[in-house]
């Protein structure tokens, strides 16, 4: 989640901050305890340094920007960075959901740079990028140590350019390559419709949360009750959050007034909290089943949280992935540069502080996983590219083009189990048309929702 927020007394500080150096104020300790002043002093000292002995011209916007990403940066969280103006224009574009790329939230984990989700509809997905991977390299530059904002720059672009992404995935013995198009990326965070198997149940997918996604979900929730709609799977699986205050309004649809959605707290000692209640008589009051899985993360967690505590939902598929900061962002220079900055963690109506934790689902589905004999061949058939081959030729899913596959599989020396090379050719098959509201072959999650609502 990252909630906007200016503030022109930071404004006035900074300027007096920098305006202190530049014209050259001493600064001095003015108590024993506070020691502020004495490493003011200190950066003073290097600065003035700099200007008057470094054996090139420096500029004072690089240096005091530099010291600034520095500062950030000895935070050691990846959420909290400096933003300079080409930064600050791209994340602009980001939280709205339109912006030039692949299509891909991602995150640091152990010093290593972690797909949280691919979105829905995007060249990542499309390629076959899967929440859990790892990207190793980008082009030719290798991501391990790697701030987020300089691997987002990698990945990002021109137009119709392409970008290499090396990837690790967890059960493959061999990393996979892919060349993916950068497109203009417009994310469409709601779709829903009416499932076939099941006229009474309602298929609600959000995959990403912005601006406007309460009030989409507030007029597909409309939809589904004209049409009789008495029970609702919501799916949030891969979906890396965004705005918290669009989640807080999309639990608001589905509880009752006066129901904690989520509790923020600042740091330890400071006295700074808050609770969300719902203020509003729910849109919604029919069975609802809530799907996550490791890529549920952030404003998807304050959402299931508040539905599972209230018990107004269960929880079906894997435990989230456990990020539970609350970001600002803070104008430097007003609408040009500044940074994030994580202020708050949030809890569960119930207490529970999730962050690294992630939470546990009602019901635990396992994700699937590509079994020990078939994981060498799948990744020789991902870097010959076999299943892209073979798609171009055989543009559609049906049993005949599924065992055409295994022969041609048989012949490339890449034989794999039935339902692994069918999963593979039905997602190069997405990659060149628009993928349906939902498919249960392969969806066990979804399965076991439908099976529940029987």
């Amino acid at each position: 989640m990252i909630k906007k927020f200016f503030s022109s007394k930071l404004h006035l500080v900074i300027i007096m901050f920098l305006t202190g150096f530049i014209l050259g104020m001493n600064f001095t300790a003015t108590s024993a305890d506070d020691t502020s002043f004495k490493y003011l002093d200190f950066f003073h000292f290097v600065y003035q340094t700099v200007k008057t002995d470094y054996v090139e011209t420096s500029s004072p916007k690089k240096l005091f920007e530099g010291a600034i990403r520095g500062m950030l940066q000895s935070l050691d969280d990846p959420y909290t960075r400096f933003l300079d103006e080409a930064e600050y224009a791209e994340f602009k574009e980001e939280v709205t959901g339109k912006f030039i790329g692949i299509g891909v939230e991602i995150s640091i984990k152990d010093g290593e740079i972690v797909v949280i989700s691919p979105i829905e509809d995007t060249p990542a997905k499309k390629a076959g990028i899967c929440a859990g991977d790892i990207i190793v390299k980008i082009d030719d530059t290798f991501t391990k140590g790697k701030q987020v904002s300089d691997i987002i720059k990698k990945i990002k672009g021109n137009p119709d350019s392409k970008v290499k992404l090396l990837v690790r995935r967890d059960g493959l013995p061999e990393p996979i390559e892919f060349e993916v198009k950068r497109e203009p990326i417009k994310v469409s965070s709601i779709k829903y419709g009416v499932m076939d198997e099941n006229a009474s149940v309602g298929y609600l997918r959000i995959s990403h949360f912005y601006a406007e996604t309460a009030a989409d979900a507030e007029k597909a929730i409309k939809d589904l009750n004209n049409r009789k709609i008495r029970k609702i799977v919501l799916d949030l699986r891969d979906n890396p959050g965004g705005d918290m205050e669009a989640a807080i309004k999309i639990a608001d649809l589905f509880l009752e007034q006066g129901k904690v959605i989520v509790s923020t707290r600042g740091r330890e000692g400071s006295g700074i909290n808050e609770e969300y209640k719902s203020q509003s008589i729910p849109s919604y009051t029919g069975d609802l089943i809530v799907l996550v899985n490791g890529g549920s993360a952030s404003a998807s967690e304050i959402l299931s949280g508040a539905l599972r505590d209230n018990k107004r939902a269960k929880l079906i598929g894997q435990k989230t992935f456990g990020k539970a900061l609350v970001q600002r962002v803070i104008d430097v220079e007003s609408e040009k540069t500044g940074f994030t900055l994580t202020i708050r963690k949030y809890f569960t109506p119930s207490g529970d502080m999730i962050h690294k934790k992630g939470i546990a689902p009602d019901i635990l589905v396992a994700s699937y996983n590509v079994p020990e004999t078939d994981r060498k061949n799948l990744g020789r058939a991902f870097n010959d590219k076999l299943f892209e081959e073979f798609a171009k030729s055989h543009p559609e899913y049906s049993d005949t083009t599924r065992k055409q596959l295994e022969d041609f599989l048989k012949e490339k020396n890449a034989v794999l189990s039935d339902k692994v090379a069918s999963y593979y050719f039905k997602q190069e098959l997405y990659r060149y048309k628009k993928s349906p509201l939902y498919d249960l072959e392969f969806d066990q999650e979804l399965n076991r929702a439908l099976e529940l609502y029987k």
